[in-house]
């Protein structure tokens, strides 16, 4: 633009160096790089003809790569059907199908990375039943991109639920999803969380118990819960620090209520000051959003 032309002085020429640009170059390159405009500064060059010296020669690679993300989508089949579904991406690449097709109350990563627009179709197999979804902005991060395929309250047409939250190995607490798709649970109560406690320790060790709301994304510190809605759907977990975790209440049209939990670990022995003190509400981080349209 006319404004960085380099009819300005040094100093309002670095303001119209992008800064991006800076942060990603190697400090030497960095440094080249603004000693080459300041000299161009004073011969009142053009800025485009300085930033010829950052073309690669032949055969080099270069030194400006664009960010790539590690988003990974998990599929969760909510959808209470005898039937799988089957997922494809952009009309012509199946993400699972046939013998390979995702199974009600089954969780699974999709191999490949999603691009903003990229349109999703789950067809429910021996059912004439489809639906689309198009993927929206994504974050800026390395994230797990949770889409839940459920059935629509009063329809047998199929809706959805999504969520991106961050994925961190380095993270001191697990990061779990806990999603409502059970038809006509708009009133449900709120999902029992409670230390995971041994026969033989209920007389030493106290027990913590919190509510948790659902189509939310929480944060909590490691350790063993048992997780429940009402007597008949129960699941007893293992949260890892650093691991993301979904809590699915599924059931309806013919099904039983159920929790499904992915990925399901059996619950070990629990410290005796375990606690949900670290827990917290995600949901309106940058993270934990809606990522589709």
């Amino acid at each position: 633009p006319d404004q960085c032309r380099l009819k300005a002085q040094a100093l309002l020429l670095r303001a119209c160096v992008p800064l991006a640009l800076l942060r990603v170059m190697p400090a030497m390159v960095r440094s080249a790089f603004v000693a080459a405009a300041l000299l161009a500064a004073a011969e009142g060059a053009q800025i485009n003809a300085a930033s010829k010296h950052l073309r690669p020669a032949v055969g080099e690679e270069n030194l400006v790569e664009p960010i790539r993300f590690d988003q990974q989508l998990l599929v969760c089949n909510a959808y209470p059907s005898k039937s799988s579904i089957a997922v494809l991406k952009n009309g012509h690449e199946s993400l699972a199908g046939g013998s390979d097709a995702v199974a009600f109350r089954e969780c699974r990563y999709m191999q490949g990375q999603l691009q903003k627009k990229d349109q999703l179709d789950f067809s429910v197999e021996d059912v004439d039943m489809h639906g689309t979804f198009e993927v929206g902005e994504l974050p800026s991060s390395n994230a797990i991109l949770l889409l839940v395929v459920e059935k629509r309250a009063h329809s047998p047409m199929v809706s959805f639920q999504s969520f991106a939250f961050p994925s961190s190995s380095e993270r001191k607490e697990a990061q779990i999803a806990v999603i409502n798709t059970l038809e006509g649970g708009s009133a449900v109560p709120k999902l029992t969380m409670e230390d995971h406690i041994e026969a033989k320790e209920q007389q030493t060790v106290s027990k913590r118990v919190e509510q948790l709301s659902f189509n939310r994304v929480y944060s909590v510190e490691e350790g063993s819960y048992d997780a429940s809605v009402s007597e008949g759907a129960k699941q007893s977990l293992k949260l890892a620090k650093g691991n993301n975790y979904v809590v699915l209440r599924t059931g309806g049209n013919g099904f039983d209520e159920s929790l499904v939990v992915f990925p399901k670990e059996v619950p070990a022995k629990s410290p005796k000051k375990s606690l949900l003190a670290w827990m917290k509400y995600l949901a309106h981080t940058e993270f934990a959003r809606v990522f589709g349209k």
